[in-house]
């Protein structure tokens, strides 16, 4: 099956950006530097199992800057992909990222059932409702729901990870100096227990590893990615208040001290004909 032969019955008009869409346009420009990629033995593994489950036409919902997308039609596999983001949608056209288009993953706008799959890599605990997405997914869907998750652990008694001390200290540098930020640290936790709880209720039909990580970085590491302004909490600041707060979190930490991680990256995936969602309509 081709590209041509999914694309909508009708054109298409550019969707309004969200609150969500803007944050992501304001990131778009450092989005990939700031964030830990896939290796590309992680990749060719991916591709393999899609492959191996026979899908030969799939679509990515939040795409973003193409950075799987991308390695997978390298690899032969045909992904169209969409995003509610213009400037993340312009950074994947800029790798030459094919087959990408504006539009919101909960209202795909396809026929019914012309995609083998659909796909979602690290976006799943971004989802309002995912049961919703899911359900909607499936409608132009014939055979399976893909998502590619990560998971940071830490094993007993190695203390706080990288990200979580930066979070705290900028969360209580802005307090202190009585700025609001719009993104607590505990909205971020949350946002990760809501995807849990969905793993947990719908739990997929097979999970797959595809990459384990274990390292070393210092707190310097960790915020100097904040610094690029590179999370949406960040970028919703005034440049002075910003300036103000990532001064005083500096103050609070040892950037010198280095945290140790362990990273897994995993494919999750759903049968659509065994799985039933229930989102909000």
């Amino acid at each position: 099956m081709e590209w041509d032969n999914a694309r909508p019955m009708q054109s298409i008009a550019l969707a309004p950006a969200s609150d969500v869409a803007a944050r992501f346009d304001r990131i778009s420009e450092v989005y990939d530097e700031t964030r830990e990629p896939l290796s590309k033995e992680a990749l060719d593994r991916a591709a393999d199992v899609l492959k191996a489950h026979d899908l030969k036409l799939i679509l990515e919902a939040g795409v973003g800057t193409g950075r799987i997308a991308g390695p997978l039609q390298e690899r032969g596999l045909e992904i169209v992909g969409l995003d509610l983001s213009r400037g993340m949608l312009a950074r994947a056209r800029a790798k030459g990222v094919a087959n990408l288009l504006m539009a919101d993953a909960n209202s795909p706008p396809f026929r019914a059932k012309v995609f083998d799959a659909a796909l979602l890599a690290h976006v799943l605990h971004l989802l309002d409702d995912p049961a919703l997405t899911f359900t909607n997914l499936s409608a132009v869907a014939q055979d399976e729901l893909v998502v590619f998750l990560r998971r940071h652990e830490r094993k007993k008694n190695e203390g706080a990870g990288g990200r979580d001390e930066i979070n705290r200290a900028f969360q209580r540098a802005a307090s202190e100096l009585g700025i609001a930020t719009t993104h607590p640290y505990s909205a971020w936790r949350q946002r990760f227990a809501k995807q849990n709880e969905f793993l947990a209720k719908f739990p997929p039909t097979e999970r797959i590893t595809i990459q384990e990580v274990d390292g070393r970085a210092t707190l310097r590491d960790h915020m100097l990615r904040l610094e690029k302004r590179a999370f949406s909490f960040a970028s919703d600041l005034s440049d002075e208040d910003f300036r103000r707060v990532i001064g005083r979190a500096r103050l609070m930490i040892d950037l010198d001290k280095q945290v140790k991680y362990h990273r897994v990256e995993e494919m999750a995936i759903w049968r659509i004909a065994q799985s039933s969602f229930k989102g909000t309509p």
